[in-house]
């Protein structure tokens, strides 16, 4: 067990780099308040630390039960949750979205496929519109959002990161393609976490607002404007 300088929890000895990482990343700044890093070999908790805080202002150390919110990491749940409507003969990559989702069909998005918005090639990196909490709750609004949105570039001649749109087009994938029509995270929950006996945790958009120090909708609703401007010049 390492307990210094708050960072605590275990590494094997052949993994003592990652530990010397870990620890340099706070000792130089990279970590500004806490982290936590799991490494699995063959089966095996090889490496489990956890550093810093959960709340500074508290004094709240992270711990190994600790939730944060994983960002991007979901992209690849997003992807595999695809890959397994692939497999199971629900869509095909090269299939139109039109074809599942007719009124998708506009403003220049007719010839997207479900391939280029996995591969980020799309043209759908940010939205003009401005998108609520009520909005980003509700997938029959976003629907439309996504319908009535115009293409940043000429879907397929370019790739762009779709940081924030990616999971509600996956999540309009999933519901149209589904024979049960379950959203992504349903689908997920049901086909991979409940099976695999994972834990699978969901707050609604009010109670993870609880962690944040800025409004973290108004920022994502800026970014995605700010991007948008900037993919049109």
């Amino acid at each position: 067990m390492i307990v210094d300088n708050n960072i605590f929890g275990h590494c094997q000895p052949q993994f003592s780099k990652v530990e010397k990482v870990f620890r340099r990343n706070f000792l130089d700044g990279w970590e500004r308040e806490g982290a936590a890093i799991a490494v699995y070999h063959k089966g095996e908790l090889v490496v489990d630390l956890q550093g810093g805080f959960a709340d500074s202002s508290a004094m709240i150390p992270w711990t190994p039960e600790t939730r944060t919110v994983i960002f991007s990491a979901t992209k690849a749940v997003g992807a595999l949750i695809i890959a397994m409507c692939v497999d199971r003969g629900y869509v095909k990559y090269e299939d139109l979205i039109t074809s599942f989702w007719p009124e998708f069909g506009q403003n220049g998005k007719e010839n997207i496929t479900v391939d280029w918005i996995m591969t980020h090639k799309a043209g759908l990196a940010a939205l003009e519109e401005k998108i609520t909490i009520e909005d980003a709750q509700n997938h029959e609004r976003m629907a439309k959002i996504l319908e009535r949105a115009t293409t940043n570039w000429i879907p397929g001649t370019r790739s762009g990161y779709h940081a924030i749109t990616y999971g509600w087009l996956v999540d309009q994938i999933v519901r149209r393609v589904d024979p049960k029509r379950r959203g992504a995270a349903q689908f997920f929950k049901e086909e991979v976490s409940d099976k695999h006996g994972e834990k699978f945790f969901k707050m609604d958009f009010v109670q993870l607002k609880k962690f944040w120090t800025l409004d973290f909708f108004e920022c994502m609703s800026n970014f995605a404007s700010i991007s948008y401007k900037i993919s049109h010049k």
